[in-house]
C-alpha cells in the first residue's frame, strides 16, 4: 500500500494538505505531511535532511514523495540518497531540477527574475542541487501541472519536455484546472490523480 509523504513549497505549511490527506484516508491510503524549516534561516541541504528523517519515520512500506513548487528540489535530493525507500515521485506544479541547478537558475534560464514571482533570494532557493540523475531516472515519476498557475509561463512546455525523455521510467503527466495551490482549491481532483500514481 502506498504511503504518501507531502513536502510543501518553501513558504507553505503541512496544513495545506489536510483536505487531500482526508480524502486519501477515506480510501484507506495513509499519508503524512511536514512543514519545512524556515527557508530564510535554512538551506536546501537542511530541507533534504528533514525529508529523509520523515521518510525514515514512516511506519509502512515504500513512500511516494509528493513535492509542490520549490519542493521539487527537496524530493529529488532526498530520492537520490534513499531510492530504495521509494515507490515514486510526484512533482506538483514545479520545476524538474537538473543536477547542478538551483531554483534561481530555473527562473533565469526561462528568462524570468524570481523576485517577479515573490520568490526571495534565500539560501534554499539559490543553492544548487547536485544528485545522481541515473538514480532518479530509475524511479516512477508523475508530473501534475496546474493550468491556471501563477507560474504557468514556467511550466508551459513541461508536457513536451517529459514526453521527450527517453531514459528511465516514463513519466505520467496530468493537468488540473486550478491555480498553483491546487491542494487548497481542487483537493478532490488532486487526490484522484495521486491515487493513480
Amino acid at each position: 500500500m502506498a504511503f504518501y509523504l507531502f513536502i510543501p513549497g518553501g513558504l507553505r505549511a503541512k496544513a495545506d494538505r489536510d483536505q487531500v490527506r482526508a480524502i486519501l484516508a477515506e480510501q484507506g491510503l495513509p499519508s503524512k505531511a511536514i512543514t519545512l524549516s524556515d527557508p530564510q534561516h535554512s538551506t536546501l541541504e537542511d530541507h533534504i535532511a528533514q525529508t529523509l528523517r520523515a521518510m525514515a519515520e514512516t511506519p509502512q512500506g515504500p513512500v511516494i514523495l509528493v513535492g509542490h513548487s520549490y519542493a521539487s528540489f527537496v524530493i529529488t535530493g532526498a530520492a537520490s540518497r534513499a531510492p530504495r525507500n521509494l515507490s515514486g515521485l510526484v512533482y506538483v506544479d514545479s520545476s524538474i531540477p537538473r543536477s547542478g541547478q538551483s531554483l534561481q537558475q530555473v527562473f533565469s534560464e526561462a528568462g524570468f527574475n524570481q523576485a517577479d514571482f515573490s520568490v526571495p533570494a534565500w539560501p534554499p532557493f539559490i543553492e544548487p542541487l547536485v544528485f545522481d540523475q541515473s538514480v532518479i531516472d530509475g524511479l516512477p515519476k508523475t508530473y501534475i501541472r496546474c493550468r491556471q498557475s501563477q507560474f504557468r509561463e514556467l511550466t508551459a512546455g513541461m508536457a513536451a519536455r517529459l514526453q521527450g525523455q527517453a531514459q528511465g521510467q516514463p513519466w505520467r503527466y496530468y493537468e488540473i484546472d486550478a491555480d498553483h495551490y491546487c491542494m487548497l482549491n481542487q483537493p478532490q481532483e488532486l487526490a484522484r490523480l495521486l491515487m493513480l500514481c
